[in-house]
């Protein structure tokens, strides 16, 4: 949209029409549609087990891990563990009923 197509900007708004224009946008903006929530809810299931998977090899593999990399490959692979731990914890947070 370019500035000519644009709508004008009013001077000033009243309270009551933006209280409106809340409402509105609420409505508007309401709860998914149920299948989009179950595409969501399958792929972050789906991610959580690949994440358990990946977080039970590099458990597996121990001491091993760091052999052909350098102290700040290990480090990173550290890091990026605990995120991957961390993500697991907040996906389970935010399950609903929690």
């Amino acid at each position: 949209m370019n500035r000519d197509d644009a709508p004008p900007i009013p001077d000033a708004l009243s309270h009551r029409q933006l209280n409106r224009w809340l409402e509105t946008a609420m409505q508007e903006s309401s709860t998914p549609a149920k299948e989009s929530n179950d595409i969501l809810s399958a792929e972050l299931e789906r991610w959580a087990n690949h994440t358990r998977f990946l977080l039970q090899r590099m458990a597996h593999k121990g001491d091993a891990i760091g052999s052909d990399r350098s102290p700040q490959q290990v480090m990173a692979l550290g890091s990026f563990r605990t995120h991957l731990m961390l993500g697991l914890q907040a996906l389970k947070a935010s399950q609903p009923g929690r």
